[in-house]
Parts: C-alpha cells; structure tokens; sequence
C-alpha cells in the first residue's frame, strides 16, 4: 500500500494539498491518503476529493499516526494497513526538511525523495547556499543575519548589507519557500521593513544583492541519490521551464493562483540551446551537491552569461510533472518514485547496523 501524506503544519500547507490529490489521482497503484492539517493532526479518508473539502475539513475521516518500529498506519490501538511506501507530497517545514523523513526512518518506511539530510540542506537557504558555492556554483552574492545579532546592534547589523550588497537587495526567511515573506528593498527604510516581514516567519533572514534584468528558469532532476555514479544509476533532467508574467520576483499567487503550466510558464524555457544544455547540467551537479534522491527542482537565475543557483526545492510542487511531461506522464513519473524510494531504502537494510565487539580475554 502506498501512503500519500501531504498537508502539515506549514505556510505551504494548501500547495501541498493540491500536490498531493493530484499525486493520489494519478498514483496508479493501491493507495491510502493520509492528510496532516495545520495542527499537526494526522487524518485518513475516502472523501479526499476536492481541495475545499480537504481545508474545510470537509470530510468524514479517521485520526491516524504511525509508531517507530512498525510501518502500519494506525487508527487508535488498531492496525489500519501496512505503509510500504509514502508518496511524499509535502512542502515546507516538517514535511519536506527532514523532520517527516526522520520518522518514517525510524518506522520503517520507504519514502520517496530525498533523505534527511538533503531535505534539512534543500529547505536551509543558508546551508544550500554554501554547499553550492563548495561545488562550484555560482549563487547570488548574499549576506546571512541572525534576530538575535539583528536585535542587539543594528546599525552594526547591516553594515555589511551596505558595503558588500548595495541597493536593491531581496530579503529572504532562511527556512520558507512558495515566495512567503520574501520582499525586494530599494532602500534603507524599506530594508527595514523586509527584515520585519522576513523575521515573522523565521529567526534567520538571508539578504541577497538582487540580480536585475535577469530571467528564472528552473530545471528538475530525477535521479538515485547521491551515490548514482557508483550504483549505475542516472541523474536525469527535465526539460527547462520560464516562469513569466513576473516584475522582480515571483509572489506566492504568480507561483499558484490559476492554470500555471498555461499562462505563467514556457517549457521548454526561449533560450539557446547551448544555454538550455548548460543549466541541464548545472542542476544536476546542483542536485548532486545537495546529495538529493527522487525529484527535486533547481531554480536559476540567469543575466547575461551568468547562471545563478537560486534555490533547490526536495519535494516540488506537483511533482514537477509538468516539466516530464514530454518523456513520462504523471502516473510513470510518480512510478518511478517509488521504485527509487524502495531501492534506497533496501540498500539502507543491507548495511550493518550494529556492532558486537570483541572481548579481547575471550580472543585469546
């Protein structure tokens, strides 16, 4: 049985929700929902079958949980179905970092997309930005700065926003994506205002030199994990994709709102081949960097001949089955998933996992 979770306790908690209905329709095996709403409370339910249903809770379900040591979906005291596999459709803070990843670990479970570490690395926008730069990729020239140093001093705080940076800049929270509470700052005041926002959602901002007269293109990649040259394995792109309709950075709406593939995105991307070639390349090497599993997206930002790595996102938004969609259909797509997800995780099983030491009287 394949367990689809998606929802949790995130500001992308509706995005998820359209991932994971999506991913349930096309899955094309035995599969059982299990939806986290935005208090952390696990439900099941045949009435999964509408966004708006899914928000409002708008459904007859079961609460469930699952438990360390077991891979079977409980409701109560009583065993609902085995997990073999979660299809995982989460976005944001505890579902894509690691911290979902970590549990089903510990119970047992194949997953699919990246393991704990490269989904911690691919939602910490500090810590991917110095595993890119470490190989070889150029990122946007940034500055990273704490609440608490930011609270303490701070003129002294932003003295290095002023002198390495310059105006305009973009103000990030470290750990969000979906372009919740980034702002672009033109000037000192509006700075200050961007790290009000920016400190709302986390306690560590990063501030960006913001690239002008650029274009976003973005790439997925789909692959075995971090150990593909070793084990025969490919990492695979996707074709290129240009979102458009933007000014100076896409908003949460321009990402989600309406019928994206068709009005706000190109793919494959109008740029040269040669250009297309080389961003292919780099999100693999991006994607291997980060030592990610399944899919995952890379977004750049390319000005001229520059190619910035923007971010990585571990567990995209759809899948990004549209960006396979001249080689595979959604129902393959989420196939091949699971299959890596169970390969991973039979490789995990092979290894030892404890240590009996020698007792060195008893030796002799």
């Amino acid at each position: 049985m394949v367990g689809v979770f998606f929802g949790g306790m995130s500001c992308e908690h509706d995005i998820s929700i359209i991932t994971g209905l999506q991913a349930m329709s096309a899955c094309g095996r035995d599969n059982i929902g299990v939806y986290i709403d935005e208090c952390g409370v696990w439900w099941t339910s045949d009435g999964f079958d509408s966004v708006n249903a899914v928000k409002n809770k708008r459904f007859k379900g079961k609460r469930v949980h699952i438990r360390a040591g077991e891979p079977f979906l409980y409701c109560k005291n009583k065993r609902l179905c085995k997990i073999d596999t979660a299809l995982l459709c989460m976005h944001g803070m505890l579902g894509e970092d690691g911290a979902l990843q970590g549990l089903l670990e510990m119970s047992g479970i194949a997953y699919t997309g990246s393991g704990i570490l490269a989904s911690a690395v691919g939602m910490d926008k500090l810590c991917s930005k110095k595993i890119f730069k470490a190989a070889g990729l150029k990122v946007a020239p940034y500055v990273a700065l704490s609440r608490a140093t930011y609270e303490k001093d701070v003129s002294t705080a932003l003295k290095p926003i002023k002198t390495k940076l310059g105006y305009p800049v973009i103000v990030k929270p470290c750990n969000l994506g979906s372009s919740i509470g980034i702002s672009v700052a033109k000037t000192q005041d509006e700075l200050y205002t961007a790290l009000r926002v920016a400190f709302e959602w986390d306690d560590v901002v990063i501030v960006e030199k913001a690239i002008e007269n650029f274009t976003e293109i973005n790439c997925a990649v789909i692959g075995d994990g971090p150990f593909d040259d070793f084990l025969g394995g490919e990492a695979d792109p996707s074709d290129t994709e240009q979102p458009v309709g933007w000014e100076s950075f896409l908003t949460f709406s321009d990402k989600y709102a309406g019928d994206v593939k068709a009005t706000r995105h190109k793919i494959p991307a109008d740029v040269s081949d040669e250009m297309n070639d080389k961003i292919k390349s780099l999100a693999v090497k991006a994607y291997k960097a980060v030592g990610c599993c399944g899919v995952a997206r890379i977004d750049f930002l390319v000005s001229g001949d520059d190619i910035y790595v923007n971010e990585i996102n571990t567990i995209p938004g759809s899948l990004s089955n549209a960006l396979f969609k001249s080689e595979i259909d959604f129902t393959k797509l989420i196939d091949l998933l699971l299959d890596r997800a169970v390969r991973r995780k039979k490789r995990f099983d092979a290894l030892k996992r404890t240590y009996t030491p020698v007792d060195p009287i008893i030796a002799k």
